[in-house]
């Protein structure tokens, strides 16, 4: 969420979600945040949300540049005040990640053991072999980047031309955006996800009738497996303001107000998957 309206974009949530920042987290993350963007020359800098642990909770927020879909870096402080960058994801460790049940601490230096599944094979025999299961040792600053980039890939929002695609291929925030319309603003078709698209550039384009080559080239969430059940939309405030949830991660939710630039998204939640969505279907 930009903190140029982080607020505003706190306040309109918070009848959706039932945690938010105190106004004392509030302007500290605001100001804190202000001087990680100077120091690091970033274009646009935003509060990504909170993750909850036992002793502390992680605050997290990242900065991009001039590309802002490809040089994106994020930053977690437990203090709201001093913030660390993030480890890149280590995409070794994604099934240590997701087999590791304990909550997070809220150090991160704490080593956590998890133990993975075994593995089975087929001797020549055809007879069942099975391996000892691994036990993998994972530092919660690992497991929290981990966390942190699994959320935004599959639940980060952006609406339909918020972002703007330029001839050399640069994602950047589109200055001429002004928000959707009321015929779109209650449809999953015009809110796209927040990263690099997984799609072919030609079937999202044909996704559109009045298709635009440097707007729709993003993955819509409409699409998302299950199709139309990965994201609950919402209208509130008299219709002008679409709240989506997602129900994959519970604990994401998404803004976006009716002709206006004004959107973003927040996380607040204890960092679990919703392991039991499809039966819940």
């Amino acid at each position: 969420m930009n903190i140029e309206y982080l607020w505003e974009g706190l306040d309109l949530i918070s009848n959706y979600c039932t945690q938010k920042l105190n106004p004392e987290q509030y302007i500290l993350i605001q100001n804190s945040l202000l001087v990680l963007q100077n120091e690091n020359r970033f274009k646009n800098i935003f509060f990504w949300g909170r993750i909850d642990g036992i002793e502390k909770d992680y605050f997290i927020a990242f900065g991009t540049y001039a590309d802002c879909l490809g040089e994106r870096k994020f930053y977690y402080s437990t203090d709201c005040y001093n913030w660390l960058m993030m480890p890149y994801e280590n995409k070794e460790l994604f099934e240590t990640c997701f087999l590791c049940k304990e909550p997070l601490l809220g150090d991160p230096t704490h080593l956590t053991v998890v133990k993975l599944d075994p593995k089975f094979s087929f001797d020549e025999n055809q007879i069942i072999l099975a391996t000892e299961p691994e036990v993998v040792k994972m530092k919660e600053e690992d497991r929290l980047s981990c966390l942190v980039n699994r959320i935004t890939e599959e639940t980060a929002i952006i609406p339909r031309g918020a972002i703007y695609k330029l001839i050399d291929k640069t994602a950047i925030h589109n200055p001429l955006f002004r928000g959707l319309e009321e015929l779109e603003i209650d449809d999953q078709a015009y809110y796209c996800h927040y990263r690099d698209p997984k799609n072919d550039y030609i079937s999202n384009l044909a996704k559109k009738p009045d298709y635009n080559y440097c707007i729709d080239f993003l993955d819509t969430i409409d699409e998302t497996f299950p199709k139309k059940r990965a994201f609950a939309l919402n209208m509130g405030f008299n219709d002008r303001v679409s709240i989506i949830h997602s129900c994959i991660w519970p604990g994401m939710t998404f803004f976006h107000k009716l002709n206006s630039r004004k959107h973003g998204f927040a996380y607040f939640g204890n960092g679990k998957y919703n392991i039991d969505f499809l039966f819940m279907l």
